[in-house]
């Protein structure tokens, strides 16, 4: 083979393995950053309520004056719930089965009582007793019923107009063995993400709780997270 041959093959090959190199460097690279990129990243699973929360982790959890939706305010104190409170039926005179305790606090628009709006926070032994009573509270009134837009819990449920009411609006989660109940009545039935922002603020305060953090998730918070 003659030195002019030689020298072309080697050039050749040379010039090949540095293509190659090339390719290879730039190629999975960055395909890799491609998948990366464009993989949806999910969110942590919210964790049901499992803990038996005291009185003071029930009472943080419900929210105070800043904490709920623009122009509602605390009427009075929180209070906490007695044990009847927490049955479906609005006559019953005895706590339910597998009640342990529970917190409720009541909120006037723009300082006047013409509209009212309420959450209850119940705690149950198990969540088969919290399953019974979700139940029992958000009644059997199916055509009234519509699920959230943005589901919250292990079960939920928002009520239009509930029973013979008008403009209201009722929304029950249940989330491990608690159940919460949020109503506003008064010119709401057209719009529930309230009552939706008012249950989810109050379950994740509740998670933070549980986690050993301080109750820090807001209504107007959860609502414009929503609009999203």
């Amino acid at each position: 083979m003659s030195r002019v041959h030689v020298t072309l093959v080697t050039a050749f090959v040379g010039f090949a393995a540095l293509t190659a190199c090339s390719s290879g460097s730039d190629g999975p690279d960055s395909g890799a950053g491609t998948q990366k990129a464009d993989k949806p990243v999910a969110a942590p699973a919210p964790k049901p309520i499992t803990q038996e929360l005291t009185q003071a982790h029930i009472t943080q959890a419900l929210l105070g004056d800043g904490e709920t939706l623009p122009g509602w305010s605390l009427h009075g104190d929180k209070s906490v719930t007695e044990g009847q409170y927490c049955n479906g039926s609005k006559d019953a005179d005895s706590a339910p089965a597998g009640w342990v305790r529970g917190g409720d606090s009541s909120y006037e628009y723009n300082g006047s009582t013409n509209n009212m709006a309420y959450v209850e926070i119940c705690l149950f032994d198990s969540a088969d007793h919290a399953h019974s009573q979700y139940a029992a509270w958000k009644g059997t009134e199916t055509s009234k019923q519509q699920a959230p837009k943005k589901p919250v819990g292990d079960e939920n449920t928002l009520v239009i107009n509930p029973g013979l009411s008008d403009d209201s609006v009722y929304g029950y989660v249940r989330s491990g063995k608690v159940n919460i109940r949020v109503r506003i009545e008064g010119g709401t039935a057209g719009d529930p993400s309230g009552v939706q922002a008012m249950l989810a603020a109050t379950l994740k305060r509740l998670q933070q709780l549980q986690d050993g953090k301080a109750a820090s998730v807001t209504a107007p918070e959860e609502q414009a997270a929503a609009r999203q």
